[in-house]
């Protein structure tokens, strides 16, 4: 009897600490997942990430999320070339929709011209694409032997679009502050010479190193080479005309790949009229 007793009472109090302990781990708040922690990644120059295509086929019909994000459903689109691209069927670029304007190369540093300028530039005349020419610009160079250079290929009078400065590399061992003092008096030698302030090319990383809030933006027009999916932004947003999204396109009249861009925003092509 006794010992039956205690086995009831035992089982008893079993229960109620059971009860008690349930209780209690209703009432303990499980602790909230710690929010997720993004990394963003910079990629190091040079800072243009081709976009995975095939080569033999254009990449607006590779790519289909090309389309989705806006690539070509935005426009115009146009393309810039240089003896690169060999011998050019003008005619049949023109009747390609994603090249209704052309930047070709002209002249590079102090003595270094492109030996298919010249034919690139009456071709496109001929068929009647509005065109534009650009320099590449050398820090290590004189900016009066890179004007008279640059000055020597183009006919000012001639020109559709805004003459176009393209600025992508700084030689080893010189500041950044020394690269804009020698670019600056290159950019203002041009503008003396053609009137007009150029546009200036570079990568979204160079303009975010080199431009990024020492006034550029509110004296010159930009022209941003980034191959990514997403339109790129700027450091303090700063405004740009044109995005080259890549450098592997295809056009109609043109043998291999092709330097592809389009206007960007609220702008359109009267904004890149000589």
């Amino acid at each position: 009897m006794r010992y039956t007793l205690l086995i009831t009472l035992i089982s008893v109090l079993m229960l109620i600490l059971c009860l008690q302990s349930a209780s209690a781990q209703k009432k303990v708040k499980l602790p909230k997942k710690p929010p997720k922690e993004y990394v963003t990644y910079e990629p190091s120059e040079p800072d243009i990430i081709a976009p995975k295509s095939t080569p033999d086929k254009p990449l607006r019909e590779v790519d289909e999320s090309y389309v989705r994000l806006g690539h070509f459903s935005n426009g115009p689109h146009g393309i810039d070339v240089s003896h690169y691209q060999g011998s050019i069927n003008w005619t049949q670029v023109a009747k390609d929709d994603h090249a209704s304007f052309v930047y070709i190369k002209a002249s590079e540093g102090s003595d270094n011209v492109d030996d298919m300028y010249q034919t690139n530039f009456r071709g496109a005349k001929r068929a009647r694409i509005p065109v534009g020419s650009y320099h590449f610009f050398r820090a290590n160079a004189s900016p009066q032997a890179q004007l008279r250079n640059f000055m020597s290929q183009i006919n000012i009078k001639q020109q559709d679009l805004l003459p176009l400065i393209d600025v992508e590399t700084i030689p080893r061992g010189m500041s950044n502050e020394r690269f804009r003092q020698v670019l600056d008096e290159f950019l203002r030698l041009v503008t003396r010479e053609i009137g007009k302030r150029p546009m200036i090319y570079t990568g979204k990383n160079f303009y975010n190193k080199i431009f990024a809030g020492q006034g550029y933006n509110k004296k010159y027009k930009f022209f941003i080479a980034c191959y990514t999916l997403e339109e790129p932004v700027l450091y303090n947003n700063d405004d740009f005309i044109l995005w080259q999204y890549t450098s592997r396109g295809r056009a109609m009249g043109i043998r291999g790949d092709v330097d592809m861009s389009r206007i960007r925003g609220r702008h359109t092509i009267k904004d890149i009229y000589f």
